[in-house]
């Protein structure tokens, strides 16, 4: 069983700035679509719009170029303040018996979920979360925000305390949840096949490529998944509205033309890199504009 002392000291400074002194010039840093290192490419809350008294799973897109290495996710969620504002949780946990709480008790000082862990990442909202706002109000709702903070899980369980963390190793990413009473509640967009030159790819295939040769990667989306929704000004006017979704695409390695993409155009250039034998994966993360989204990783290999 994962020692709970590290996370512990994780967990209090998880609102921190995280990452050493010295920060890399931009010319130093890797391109956006290039994972070369343990990245958060995408937070999924399912559904990603709650009433009040349901609840939400959470789930992160975290690659590594090394596909050994295991990451341990703890997972936190607070209300933002009024103004919608407000990051991270300022949670003391000192006072808790973690060996021997309950999901209950630990939702209630924030801490939703850890994976791998005794519990999955579940936001339950307050069934009185929206009782001070107007009728108008509660159609738009409120935000809540999750964190998700993971790092090396080898790393964790050597660790006795916070001087053996390396905080540059750690990785933090937020996901607003929405929780209203809207008519028209969003919902995750999904992703029906991907494609490479137009070529339907089986989910679970590794797709051949050609040194050095360019290919256009792309993604279809269900029939009728493009949702209609209500949206409120503010004036206060409802206006009807289509999703416009878009793509970000990464890969860790070859080389990324486009790497975002928008509807209906949801494709990107990849050239493959030189050397034979190579090994990598492309992600494509999909946005719905409105807080939902979804992703798609698919192998590949250089012949």
């Amino acid at each position: 069983m994962t020692r709970w002392l590290p996370i512990v000291l994780v967990v209090s400074l998880s609102s921190c700035v995280i990452g050493s002194e010295k920060y890399p010039r931009p010319r130093d840093l890797s391109p956006n679509w290039l994972v070369d290192r343990t990245r958060v490419l995408a937070v999924v809350a399912e559904p990603p719009e709650i009433r009040p008294g349901e609840s939400a799973t959470f789930s992160a897109l975290i690659p590594s170029p090394d596909d050994e290495e295991q990451l341990l996710q703890f997972w936190l969620a607070c209300p933002v303040d009024g103004n919608g504002s407000g990051f991270g949780c300022t949670t003391d946990f000192s006072d808790i018996d973690l060996e021997e709480a309950t999901p209950e008790e630990l939702a209630e000082l924030g801490l939703i979920g850890v994976v791998p862990g005794p519990f999955p990442p579940t936001y339950v909202a307050p069934s009185d979360l929206l009782d001070d706002l107007e009728e108008e109000e509660r159609l738009e709702g409120r935000y809540v925000n999750a964190q998700v903070t993971a790092l090396p899980l080898a790393d964790l369980e050597q660790a006795t305390a916070t001087d053996d963390i390396d905080f540059n190793e750690i990785e933090v990413a937020y996901k607003r949840l929405v929780i209203s009473e809207a008519n028209t509640p969003n919902r995750n967009p999904a992703i029906d096949r991907f494609v490479v030159d137009r070529e339907d790819v089986p989910a679970d295939a590794v797709v051949l490529v050609d040194a050095e040769q360019s290919y256009d990667l792309g993604i279809q989306l269900p029939d009728g998944t493009r949702e209609i929704y209500e949206f409120v000004t503010s004036d206060g006017v409802v206006e009807e509205r289509v999703e416009e979704p878009y793509a970000s695409w990464y890969s860790t390695g070859g080389e990324v033309q486009e790497e975002v993409t928008l509807y209906p155009y949801l494709e990107s250039t990849w050239t493959a890199p030189e050397e034979r034998g190579a090994e990598g994966t492309w992600y494509v993360v999909l946005r719905d504009r409105r807080g939902g989204m979804t992703w798609w990783s698919q192998r590949w290999e250089v012949r």
